[in-house]
């Protein structure tokens, strides 16, 4: 019993440590005050080059680990145009879920409009578009999906391993109720299309769809 605590213990911590590590490509889409950055004075080179230095980096240490204790789900596999539109489907589905929460619970005064619009005009807007909406959604789904999800399910049954996993993925990513409820119904649409598909790249491309469409409704909304 003792020892087992202890592992499950480590794993915790081993999650902890791996989700702060995925956050290191965010690094490059911020300004660099230590380096005496100002929105005026800045070399977006040196910035997409700490993105893919770092994103690969980070990338090449989840692959090895998900391969290393994991054969299913495969990280890609045949595509068909049937899964395709089920990705699809899913990403608009809990998008659609997403608003409704956020329409309930949300006040107009609580929206991040102001926020992303002053993103989307910096000078770093572009890359962290980028980062946000491509990179991030693919190494949460490594980390998440690929290998919390399948550690918890050899100690849990799915369902459990489901609802823990996206309790966790939500709560490290909510700022409010509302927030915190839709990502986690999001994050059970993405270990749903794993389950079904038994690809780690179906959940990706849904998480990178939706985080587009989010952008771009918040966009309009601005």
């Amino acid at each position: 019993m003792v020892a087992r605590l202890i592992r499950v213990f480590g794993y915790v911590l081993a999650g902890l440590g791996l989700f702060i590590f995925i956050q290191l490509p965010v690094l490059a889409d911020g300004y660099w005050n230590w380096w005496g950055e100002r929105p005026q004075q800045i070399n977006i080179g040196y910035h997409w080059v700490a993105l893919v230095v770092l994103t690969v980096g980070v990338a090449v240490v989840l692959v090895r680990c998900y391969h290393h204790y994991f054969e299913m789900p495969v990280l890609l596999g045949p595509f068909s145009w049937s899964m395709m539109g089920l990705t699809a489907l899913v990403a608009v589905v809990v998008v659609v879920i997403q608003m409704g929460i956020s329409g309930l619970l949300v006040s107009p005064t609580e929206t991040q409009n102001d926020e992303i619009m002053a993103l989307i005009h910096s000078p770093l807007g572009l890359l962290t578009l980028v980062c946000t909406n491509i990179v991030s959604p693919v190494l949460e789904e490594l980390l998440f999906r690929g290998i919390v999800q399948n550690t918890l399910r050899r100690y849990l049954p799915v369902l459990g391993a489901i609802i823990l996993t996206n309790a966790v993925f939500a709560l490290g990513h909510g700022y409010q109720l509302a927030s915190t409820v839709g990502i986690f119904i999001t994050g059970c649409g993405f270990s749903w299309l794993v389950l079904k598909t038994k690809q780690l790249s179906t959940a990706m491309g849904c998480h990178i769809l939706v985080n587009w469409l989010v952008t771009l409704i918040n966009m309009m909304w601005g």
